[in-house]
């Protein structure tokens, strides 16, 4: 059974923050800015393959790369980019330190009522779980419900919990016992937990899984004979912006539909991710 279109579309993901005044904003991110050109701060977090630093020591990304060839279409604005973790991203999102978060989002009604989601998504992710091999017959979420199997704790608030929350709505009969947790380790450490038994599944992308255990220089591809990764949609993914941010996340739009147009976001996705994930834009989209 296919699980249903859900609008969830993440990472790995924010906590809730308390709102800012309009007067801060105005003292904020983007204010210093030469004549004609307004500076836009970005602000992103080391996350492979979105945004990251290169061997060169230089900022890359599918992500990033894409955000720098949607700023030569906007002559109008110049972007620049701060790092920090997810949390601190959404916190100077959230200040008006910076004026667009790019941190592999997933769409959540929480961040929509806190943040503005510009109309184009910036890339996909193919989500699936990632199970121990020992569980035969196990596709989808409501096989793994089904079977009552243990899911790894999720980190309170973000993409994948909204899925969860949503497939438990959807399946009363069946619902997921979902732990939480505000620890982001466990993006790297549930791996290891799934191959030692304590728990049995998790679910996030497969460019995840891929660089943790499954590339054979990952951190964790010891494991790769035990946990493993069963595809069952995809999540579109977004930069998000402040919400005094209408004008630029308009101006976004228009640019990266030229990108989509002309086939450059497939080409970015093939060279960092390798496979085209704009294919999985179709049926079963989170």
């Amino acid at each position: 059974m296919k699980l249903k279109h859900w609008k969830f579309a993440l990472l790995l993901s924010a906590l809730i923050f308390p709102a800012v005044s309009c007067e801060k904003t105005q003292e904020a991110a983007g204010e210093g800015q030469t004549a004609g050109v307004r500076k836009i701060v970005i602000g992103y977090d080391n996350t492979r393959p979105t945004s990251f630093i290169g061997d060169d020591g230089e900022l890359t990304g599918v992500d990033i790369e894409a955000l720098r060839l949607i700023d030569e279409l906007l002559p109008e604005y110049e972007f620049e980019y701060q790092r920090s973790d997810q949390t601190g991203t959404f916190a100077a999102l959230q200040s008006g330190r910076i004026n667009v978060a790019t941190t592999n989002s997933f769409w959540t009604q929480d961040r929509a009522n806190r943040y503005l989601f510009p109309k184009e998504n910036l890339g996909m992710n193919i989500e699936g779980l990632y199970i121990h091999k020992k569980f035969t017959g196990i596709n989808n979420l409501e096989d793994a419900a089904a079977k009552k199997l243990r899911i790894v704790p999720v980190v309170s608030g973000d993409g994948n919990h909204g899925i969860l929350l949503e497939f438990n709505k959807s399946h009363p009969d069946t619902p997921i016992d979902i732990p939480l947790t505000d620890n982001l380790d466990v993006w790297t450490v549930g791996f290891s937990w799934i191959a030692e038994g304590r728990y049995d599944y998790a679910i996030g992308p497969k460019q995840q899984y891929e660089a943790v255990v499954g590339n054979e220089d990952a951190q964790l591809h010891h494991l790769v004979n035990d946990v493993g990764f069963v595809e069952f949609g995809s999540v579109r993914t977004w930069p998000i912006f402040r919400k005094d941010e209408q004008e630029l996340a308009d101006a976004y739009d228009r640019a990266v539909i030229k990108l989509k147009e002309d086939g450059t976001l497939r080409r970015l996705a093939l060279e960092f991710i390798g496979y085209d994930t704009w294919a999985y834009e179709g049926d079963n989209v989170y």
